[in-house]
Order: C-alpha cells, then structure tokens, then sequence
C-alpha cells in the first residue's frame, strides 16, 4: 500500500499529522469528519483522493464530491486535478488495464454543489416525472416577480381580509413555497392540521383573563389556507413556464430516485466513493436524497457543528447527529480535525470559549481547537466606548493601522494585508463606513446592500420610491435636503404641514366635513392618506399667490422655489414611467444628474461601476418579464437587500481593503485581520425576530419540518384551557429564545474564526437608543475564563451623551463641504479659460451645444411631449386612438392597479382551452374584455367556469384543431411595434382557388359589444391580429378570417369589414398621441 506520507514525500509536500492521516487512509467505508475552522479539510479531502488513486481503490471519474458554495466547489475542484496532475507525474497512478494514460484529463472526479448534483439528476431524468428537464433556473429575482404576479392575479376573497400588504403576502407565498419543497410537505396532511389548530379559540378561558392572543395564534395560523393555495398556484405557474428553482432541484431529484430506484443504482454504480463538505450546511431534503441515494456506499461527510449557521434556510447542526443512522445503519468511522493552521493562539482561545456551553449538547464528539505551529500570537483587541461614533472611530484608526503593516515578498513585490468588518445585523454599518471614509480607510460593501449604500444608488432608488409610492416621505426628505435642492427644517417642517392641510379636503380642495374626515381616518392605516410627496405634487401646480391654506407664511421664499422646482421634476418624470423599466431608471439617473455628480465626485473611484451594477441587478428583474412594473422591482429591491446577508459570498479578499459584509456572508472566507462591531447585548447575541416562531405570518409548523426532533415543541394538543395555551405558549417562546441563542453563539465562533492574525472585537453603551446597552454576554464570558482582561460594564452616564455645544452643526450640510474654496477657484478658472477661449473653436461646439440643449428642453416639457411606450399592446391599441388624452394622462400619472384583480375567470378559461388541446402558448394571461370582468362584484365562482366549458364544447370550434395557441406575433406600425397575442388561429377549408385559408378567433369571458359603435372600435383588436397574422405567415390579409367569440352569451361576432394596414396607422397618426 502506498502511504499518505509517500504520497507527501513524492509531491513536495508537508506530510499530513496523524489526524489528517487517519482521515486520509481510512477504509472504504461510511465515515464522518468532525473538523474545525481552518483545520485544513479541503486540503484533507483532496489528499484522500490522490490516496485512493496511488492505491486503485477508485479511478478519478469513479470519486464525487460535493460542497455548498460554486466557490468552494471551483477550489476543490482545481486543488484535487493540480494534485492528480502531480500524482501522475510521480508515476504513482495506476496505469489503466488497456496500457493507456494512467489519468484522463477528460474523465477528472466530479466536483459539484448539492444543488447542481441534484439539478443534473433531475434533468437527465425529467422525463421519468414527464417534465422537460432542459427548464430555466428562477433566480431570485424572478422567482419574486413570478410570485407577485400570482398574488395580484389572485381572485381569492379571503386575501385581504389578511390585512398584510401586496410585497407581505408574496414573502410568505415563497417563503411558504420554499418549505414545502424542501421538507416534501403532505398538504392535506397541513390543512388538517390548521382545521384543528383552529379549535384553540374555541376553548374555555380557565382563568378571569380573555386571554385574547389565543384569538392571534388562531388568526395567523388560519391564513395557511390561503397563502398554501398561492403556493399551489405559484408551483403552477412554474410548472406552466418550465422554470425550477434551486430547493425544486432537490424534491425532484429525491421525486425520481424514490420513484425509480435503478436511478440511484445508477449513480451508486458510477461513483464509487463520495465526498461530501460543509455537511451541517446541507438542508433535510439534501440529507434524504443522499442518503436514499448512497447509505452502506463508501461516503466521507466533513463538518462542524459549531458552524452550522444556516438554520433559516433549513439547515440543522443535527445532520452530523444524525448521520450516523442515515448513512452507516448506526455505526461509522469517526475522525476528527482539530488543528487549525489558520487562527492565531488567542484567536482560538476566543473561539473555544464561546462554542464551549454548546459541546455538552452535541451528540458528535467535538475536539477544542488547537493551534498550529506557525500561528500568530498577537493578542486580541477589545475596546469599549460610550457612543456608537467613538466606537466607529477606533475601529476605523485600528485598521488604518493595520492596513499600514506592509509584507514585502522574495520578489520585491508589497502585499498589504487583508482586513474585514463583519456585521451581525446591517443596522449601524453606515456609521462605520462613514468612520472609514473620514479616515480615508479604503473599503468596500460587498453585496447589494453594499450596493444601496453607494450614495448615488441611494439617491436613484429615493427618486424611484418618490415617483412611485406617494408615501415615500422619508426617500423624499433625502432628496430634498441634498445637493440637489438643500431645503432646510424649516421648508420641510411646512411642506409637512401642508400635507396635513391636505389631507382634510377633497380633490376640489374643498375643506371636508368632521364625519368624512373621521371616516377617511379610519379606512386607512396609519401612516396612510395624504403624504408630503402629495404636498409636493400641488405645489408644482399652484400659481401665483395661492394661500396654500394657510401655510405660506410657513416658508421661505428660496425653499418655496426650490420645492417647486422638486415637484415639477418628480411631476414629469412621472409623467414618464410608462416606458420600459429599465428606459425609465437610466432617465431617472439622467435628470437627477447623478451621472454627473458620480463622474464629479473625486473622493470615488472613477467610472460607473456601481450604476452598471444596479442596471444589471434590474435587467435580471426583468428576465422574466419585460413589462415588469416599478412597484414590484422597488419591493424586490428591499426583499433583495434583506435577504443579502444571508448567504456566503463569492467574492475572494482584497489586499489592502476593507471589506464589509455580514457574519452570514463571510462564512467560508478568511482575512489577514477582522474587526466585529457592535459585540453588546442584543446585536451580539441579536434577540430572536419572532419568539413566536411557525405561529407567526406564513410560517410552516415544525411538525412538517424534517428537522423537527431538533426544534421546540409547542404543546398545544394537550392545553385545554385558553390560560393553558399562553402558559404552554410562554414555555415555547423561552425554547425558541434559547435554541435562536445557539445559532447566534455559532455565529460568533464563526466570526472570530475568520482572522487569521489580529482581531478586534468592539462595543459601545450607547448608539441611538434610549438606554445604554451592557457589553455582550459573549465578552462577559471572555472576561470569566481569563482570555481578555476586564471590561466596563457600565456607562458612565445615565442617558445618552449629547455630545455638547460642540456638536452643533448647520444642517442641510454643504455638499462641497471643505472642497468649496478649492471647487470655487477651479470653476473661476474654467470660466475664465471659457472667455478667453478661441471664438473659432468655440464656434466649432455651438451647433453641437445647441441640439442638445433643444433635446433636453424637449425631453423636460411637461404635457405635449408625454412619452408613448414604443410597444403597445394591440388590447389597447383603441383606448390610444378614441381616447387620446386620457392615455396621455393615464402615462402621466400611473395609477396603481388594484391587487387581487377578479380577472382569474378568464385566464382558468384560457388555461382550459389550451389544456384542451394540448397546446401552451408564450402566455396563460386572458384579458378581459376593456376590463368589463375588472369589477369588485364578479365572484371566480367554479360554476362559472363549468358554464363557460359547456359552452365551448358546443360551439364550432370544439370539433376544431388550431394550428396555433398564444402566438405572439410584433406587428411593426406607424412608428410602434403592437404587441399581437392571438388567442388561437385555425386552418379552414381552402378556397375555390386552392388558395388556404385561416380564421383568427379571439375569446371573450366579457360582455359582448352593446351597440354598432362599440363594435366599430373593438373591430380594430381583430384588425390588428388579422394584420400581424397574414404578415408573420406571409399571405394576403383577405385570406384571413378574425372573429370574437363571446363564450359566457354564445355569440360569434364577425365585424362587416377590417380595416387594413393603411387604415389602421392613418388612425394612428390621426390620434393626437404626441410620439416622443
């Protein structure tokens, strides 16, 4: 037998300890790894594949492996092929039995994540599910607007009795989605359950209280029901599109291999010996499917369990419990790596420390770390300050400090080293980015988080907010108080009072009576009603010497003119937001200028890097969906920014920058130094979201949850009395709290563990809130067991410093601040260079200055120049030539539509017609006709439907076969492109001529036309389809026939004529439809 020490030898190589030995030598066997942070296991593994390879015990492509991130999986990926390389060079592979090459770079193991492995036996299987596997993969993004769509398409009358908002609703639906798949959930075993969940509010008191909270539990737990059915619909919808998201991959591969067992034979067969890393990272679902698809088969899982802090995802520290029992019927190999070659002496002792309290209850034998031979022995820095700016300060001066301490290496070349600051919660990064920025500490925000911090993507997605939510006061102070327009308290405090005049009177400005104003009150929620954006839009259109009831006297002449010079600019952009999305955005960017003042600003890099950046973020928004609209891209922005730091990061570290991102985030990542702010009671340890845990809004009851066993139990079976379900509910929220304190304990384990040399570790009493925050229970542990010296654990004041007479400051700031004599002096410069400038090159700009001038006074006029989208949908083709200036309008000022829109009678109806035929078009959307179904009085009754369906199976064209279903076709006219989405298109019987002939049929759940002139202007719909039909399959428009077919009154409607091609763009040119 060849050695792992032979191994070593012949390669170059440290020779692996007796550890890292007894891993890489161990039997063919099931076999678990418990091993620390930076306790070298990448190196371990791929160390045991060249082991397996010297000694023929697998050939390369025969080996698996396994890991969670692209990142990780690329490295291991490229560490075993470099060491197979070197291997073969040593002459220590096997040479194949034919004589031939003993490695194939063609035939390298298979080095994958979890996801991708269960997508690829999902694709290469679909068919076994009758499913195509070659569907598009949803991103986030996308999966959010697909979600959305599917709730304001919902007709479910029971949805806003929820009283959650439109973006609260489509959280739930995925979130909800999410755990079904990922933990195969029996939904009718779930509603069952919610039915007898319900009988809690019907218990007796049992004490003098009403106990009213049992009533809440009832509540949020009842809406299951309907949020299950939006899930439904949303796996429909996927379904219906041939899109898979990630946690679907996995339930569909686990779906083929229980369905199919010689799949898993297959794989069993193909790889002979499997890997798997980061195991306590692998979600319930990844855990069955492979240990359905491996158990007794030679599997090496590594792991810690101190690391295991993905559990909102569905990942359990448990899965080193249990693997065991899954994986070896009870027995396996036992190893463990716990020498870190990462972490510095004092480091480890922190580290140690704080996962000690946690080593009783783990089921798997966890060694403390030790450190190497080479580690560093700088001690660990902690400070504790009293205000959140001191502590940002120090923070940043430590690593200005540190960044300083260049290496040099043999070549000559400096290497600075690399530094992090990592966040348990994003809450007060912003004063340590401007900490960092104030000493000129080079850093970067990682993430779209990072992202939204860039001032100038801050500002665009205000501008965007104030444009489309009316209540986006707080974006719009932004605005107004910057360098735009500098609006001092004073011109805000009236604009605000204004608003409040505002809103108690009519759209005549009218005062409204007491009654009204207490009814409007309480019809809406608080914080609704008139706004200061609405404010804002009336002073852009008063004129002369309006009183503004009252509070003129309130402004300042400057900040009245500047307003108004804010409203008029929100007022035309709004006017703009009926062009493509992402058209929109960049005018947006364009008129507030910020282009410029980021190409301006010479403390940023140069270039437009984070602009791209945002673009890109909203191009793959609008991936599925080009007509995505601006309210549904800004709640992706804000589910997106939420959801950021909670996954590990791809980026790899930068010498000399310090980069910031969240404890979640920096998983798998390691620097030269790391500080971790904000170590106090609260933030670190954070206090749980929600003690309440599955009770609360969309949450999935832990019965259902695979990892169940692990989680609190809430015994509400056995109360039976209200009083018994808030005692027994009390005694669950303190489990929640104590299981929610482990994680958060992990995560500092996973904090510190990042530094390789130097750490610092921060805390103050006092940032913004009203009593002082004690240091961190974990910095009080530290102090016990002697790793750091004793702290203050007391402030030294009663409140909040206020910082002194010293503090005060002029507020809106200067936006040159102490660049302004510098700036001045440069802009005198420039203009004088301009007077002096030669009048014949100065000439040679003129025209060129000029015809752009003219363009953007153009582009800025406010009501003739409305911009028409280039592509119109031929549905409302009518609405902008019979009704010109209420599209104008309607462009000008969008108005939102109204959620749960009872428009689901027609698209069932769509769906069953293409179902019938067995025929999917591009789109499953049937429009109502001129939104005669868009009423709050039409119920999606099933007997309705079973009315339409009957009606169909006895019109014409249910003995029928189209030749077409939801052929989109785009009909270049005039100067627009009409988007033509022809319902279906049948061949019929060819003329006398032998010439073929087609029929175009549009169906109708609507009413039928009322008079001639009502057809006379529906007719123009079918004339547009009839157009874009005979030019998409290139014959005669007469060789097409184009009918409505109103389903609900059995009526077949054939206008008399249809207007041609030459008509229909008079009609348009004609309209007074200003083109821009």
């Amino acid at each position: 037998m060849i050695g792992a020490d032979d191994i070593a030898d012949a390669l170059g190589m440290f020779r692996p300890t007796p550890q890292q030995k007894a891993v890489i030598e161990s039997p063919l066997e099931p076999a678990l790894v418990v091993a620390g942070a930076g306790s070298g296991k990448t190196e371990t593994m791929a160390n045991r594949v060249l082991w397996l390879l010297a000694n023929g015990h697998a050939k390369p492509g025969e080996i698996l492996g396994l890991t969670f991130t692209r990142k990780a999986a690329g490295e291991l990926a490229e560490r075993i092929r470099h060491r197979i390389r070197q291997l073969a060079a040593a002459g220590l592979m096997p040479a194949a039995a034919d004589g031939t090459a003993a490695y194939d770079e063609f035939d390298p193991p298979a080095v994958s994540t979890y996801n991708s492995f269960a997508n690829a036996i999902f694709r290469d299987n679909a068919m076994l599910l009758g499913r195509e596997g070659d569907g598009a993969v949803l991103g986030e993004a996308s999966a959010w607007q697909l979600a959305r769509s599917v709730v304001l398409s919902s007709g479910d009358e029971r949805l806003p009795q929820l009283d959650k908002s439109v973006d609260s609703v489509t959280k739930a639906v995925l979130s909800l989605s999410h755990a079904l798949s990922e933990n195969v959930v029996d939904t009718g075993a779930l509603d069952a359950m919610v039915e007898e969940f319900a009988a809690i509010a019907e218990l007796p008191p049992g004490g003098r209280g009403a106990y009213a909270e049992v009533d809440g539990l009832a509540g949020a737990v009842g809406a299951l029901p309907v949020l299950l059915g939006l899930a439904e619909r949303y796996a429909q919808a996927k379904l219906a599109r041939g899109f898979v998201e990630y946690s679907d991959q996995v339930t569909l591969a686990l779906e083929i291999i229980r369905r199919v067992p010689k799949v898993a034979a297959e794989y069993r067969e193909r790889y002979r010996v499997v890997l798997l890393d980061e195991y306590q990272d692998t979600s319930v679902v990844q855990t069955w499917l492979l240990s359905e698809m491996f158990a007794g088969h030679p599997v090496m899982a590594v792991g810690d369990p101190n690391q295991s802090i993905y559990g909102w995802r569905g990942a359990s520290a448990a899965n080193l419990e249990e693997y065991a029992a899954q994986f070896g019927g009870g027995r396996v190999l036992d190893f463990a790596l716990s020498t870190s070659w990462r972490n510095g002496h004092d480091i480890l002792s922190v580290a140690n420390t704080l996962v000690e309290p946690l080593l009783p209850e783990t089921r798997v034998h966890v060694e403390k770390l030790r450190a190497g031979p080479a580690a560093s022995a700088v001690p660990v820095t902690v400070t504790v300050h009293e205000t959140l700016a001191e502590e940002a300060d120090a923070a940043a001066l430590w690593l200005k400090a540190r960044l300083a301490d260049v290496t040099v290496d043999d070549d000559g070349v400096a290497h600075p080293p690399t530094a992090a600051m990592l966040f348990r919660a994003r809450r007060t990064q912003a004063a340590f980015i401007e900490a960092l920025r104030r000493h000129e500490v080079p850093f970067h925000v990682l993430g779209i988080s990072g992202l939204m911090a860039e001032p100038e993507i801050a500002d665009l997605v205000s501008a965007l907010s104030v444009i489309g939510d009316p209540s986006a006061g707080s974006e719009l102070v932004r605005l107004l108080a910057g360098s735009r327009w500098s609006i001092g308290v004073r011109d805000l405090k009236a604009l605000e009072r204004l608003a409040a005049r505002l809103r108690d009177r009519d759209l005549a400005q009218q005062p409204l009576s007491d009654e009204v104003r207490q009814k409007l009150r309480d019809s809406v929620a608080d914080g609704e009603g008139g706004s200061i954006v609405d404010a804002l839009d009336f002073l852009a259109t008063v004129k002369g010497e309006h009183g503004l009831f009252g509070t003129r006297e309130l402004f300042t002449e400057t900040g009245l003119e500047r307003l108004a010079d804010a409203g008029a600019l929100f007022a035309r952009l709004r006017s703009r937001a009926g062009l493509d999305l992402l058209d929109f955005v960049t005018l947006v960017e364009q008129e507030l200028m910020l282009d410029i003042e980021t190409a301006a600003n010479d403390s940023r890099p140069p270039g437009r890097a984070g602009m791209e950046a945002f673009l890109d973020a909203l191009s793959g928004y609008l991936a599925i969906d080009d007509t995505a609209s601006l309210g549904g891209f800004l709640s992706w922005l804000r589910e997106a920014d939420w959801r950021d730091g909670l996954g590990p990061r791809p980026e790899d570290a930068e010498e000399g920058t310090v980069q910031i991102l969240t404890i979640h985030g920096s998983k798998g990542l390691e620097w030269d130094v790391v500080v971790v702010p904000r170590m106090v009671e609260d933030e670190l340890p954070g206090k749980t979201r929600d003690a309440k845990a599955w009770l609360g809004f969309g949450q999935l009851p832990y019965q259902f949850r695979g990892d169940a066993a692990e989680l609190p139990d809430f015994e509400w079976r056995a109360a039976e009395t209200r009083k018994d379900v808030i005692d027994r509910l009390a005694q669950f929220k303190a489990d929640v709290t104590a299981h929610h304190e482990k994680e958060e304990r992990r995560l500092a384990y996973v904090a510190v563990t990042r530094a390789r040399h130097e750490l610092l570790l921060t805390a103050s009493f006092w940032a913004g809130q009203n009593k002082a925050r004690r240091p961190s229970p974990y910095l009080r542990a530290l102090v016990d067991a002697g790793v750091i010296t004793p702290l203050p654990e007391e402030s030294e004041h009663e409140e909040a410093p206020d910082g002194g007479a010293e503090d005060v400051f002029l507020w809106p700031l200067d936006p040159l601040g102490g660049r302004r004599a510098r700036v001045e002096r440069a802009a005198s410069l420039v203009r004088a260079a301009s007077v002096e400038a030669d009048p014949e090159s100065a000439g040679r700009w003129q025209t060129d200055i000029e015809l752009l001038l003219e363009e953007r006074r153009r582009r800025l006029a406010r009501v003739d120049d409305t911009i028409v989208p280039s592509r119109v949908p031929a549905s409302r083709f009518k609405d902008y030539v019979t009704d010109p200036q209420a599209v104008l309008a309607a462009l000008r000022r969008p108005m939102p539509e109204k959620p749960y829109r009872a428009t689901r009678l027609g698209t069932l109806f769509h769906e069953w017609v293409e179902d019938r035929y067995g025929m999917h078009g591009a789109t499953e959307m049937l429009d109502a006709f001129d939104g005669e179904l868009d009423t709050d009085t039409v119920p999606l009754e099933q007997d309705r439907l079973l009315e339409l369906q009957a009606t169909f199976e006895r019109s014409p064209w249910a003995t029928l076969s189209p030749i077409d279903v939801e052929r989109e076709i785009h009909l270049p006219l005039a100067d627009r492109v009409i988007i033509c989405k022809l319902d279906a298109v049948y061949q019929l019987d060819d003329a006398a001529d032998g010439t073929p002939r087609y029929q175009v049929v549009d169906w109708k759940t609507g009413k039928a036309p009322r008079d001639a002139q009502d057809l006379e202007d529906k007719q123009l719909q079918l004339a547009l389809y009839r157009q874009a039909y005979a030019e998409w399959k290139g014959v005669d428009p007469q060789q097409i026939d184009a009918v409505f077919y109103f389903v609900a009154d059995d009526a077949i409607i054939r206008p008399e004529r249809l207007f041609d091609r030459k008509e229909l763009e008079r009609l348009w040119s004609d309209s007074r439809v200003v083109r821009g």
